[in-house]
């Protein structure tokens, strides 16, 4: 039995996190009451309700990708956790490392090189820098947390699969959401089904994930057949990326907590655990592969696996549905 299934930690999990949940939530009613409109951008608040593994960094390069093929410009704020530039900010460059601007912000900069991708605990700052730069949309990652901002359109992911998802707020705070989507593996059997249902309310749809592709460190696709993989991740949920890998010739796998940076030492490690296991290769994330860029892997088979989210309702056109009525001659470059 895994920890998380045992009813005795569970309960006790339960327990210690209400305090945390409560002042969490009154920090947030808090920050509310000073909240701040920002009229010449539309903000898109895409949120979790856990401290992470449901898939928002997908769904954030997902919006993106198909408001840059409407011709939108967008710009995408985060906070940049863990990172150098946390504190005082930045406009995220292609040069610049994991550790100074943090994995999520620098996977979604390698993914779309021409938009602006600004991280900062400050998230008014980096707004008004976004507005500045004559972008019209943003895409505010984990704005939930941010509350002093106001908000027109809420889309959260909610994962009642995963072990953790209600410890870091009270799940009555999915009603203010505009949209939910809950987690279902099954997804691609069932995305025609429409409204699911979830504790509390029922949602406005599922979501689910499907693998791109293997890629090797020159971006290229590469056919595993029935090569041994020995896998790794650093996510809020490992355990959906290992159950991934499973469908594979998974000879082992190695967990690492969220947002970890990666040394010479953990590479070492890997390494030497592929080759214990006789592994043909070492696979991972997308995200954690950005990572490990800065380090010399020639002599490493490393591939990363790219996974696509995918939802049942059209969020593409509801945003652009609202900017519409709202702001239809500001939107577009």
């Amino acid at each position: 039995m895994k920890f998380y299934e045992n009813k005795l930690i569970l309960s006790f999990l339960n327990l210690a996190s209400i305090v945390f949940k409560t002042l969490s939530f009154i920090n947030l009613k808090i920050k509310s009451w000073r909240q701040k409109k920002y009229d010449e951008v539309v903000i898109v608040s895409l949120d979790n309700l856990s401290f992470g593994g449901t898939g928002k960094t997908s769904l954030t390069s997902e919006v993106s990708r198909s408001l840059q093929e409407k011709g939108i410009k967008f710009a995408v704020v985060s906070r940049g956790y863990r990172s150098k530039y946390e504190k005082s900010g930045v406009s995220v460059r292609l040069d610049h490392k994991v550790e100074e601007v943090g994995d999520e912000a620098k996977l979604l900069k390698t993914r779309f090189p021409d938009r602006d991708i600004l991280i900062g605990r400050n998230r008014h700052d980096s707004i008004k820098k976004a507005a500045a730069k004559g972008n019209r949309a943003i895409i505010l990652d984990d704005g939930f947390q941010s509350t002093d901002i106001h908000k027109d359109i809420k889309i959260m992911l909610f994962n009642p699969l995963h072990p953790y998802y209600y410890l870091r707020n009270f799940k009555f705070l999915m009603k203010d959401e505009d949209y939910v989507l809950s987690y279902d593996p099954e997804g691609a059997e069932k995305s025609d089904r429409g409204v699911v249902w979830a504790p509390g309310r029922a949602v406005s749809g599922s979501y689910y994930f499907e693998r791109d592709n293997f890629y090797d460190a020159g971006r290229k696709v590469v056919n595993i057949g029935d090569s041994v993989l020995f896998g790794f991740s650093a996510l809020g949920d490992n355990r959906r990326f290992r159950d991934d890998l499973l469908g594979f010739q998974l000879a082992g796998f190695l967990s690492f907590r969220d947002h970890h940076f990666f040394t010479e030492e953990d590479i070492k490690l890997l390494e030497e655990k592929r080759k214990a296991f006789k592994a043909d290769y070492l696979a991972c994330t997308e995200k954690d592969y950005v990572k490990l860029t800065n380090y010399n892997l020639a002599s490493i088979p490393l591939i990363f696996a790219k996974n696509v989210i995918k939802y049942n309702i059209d969020l593409t056109g509801i945003i652009l549905n609202y900017a519409a009525k709202k702001k239809a001659d500001k939107l577009k470059a």
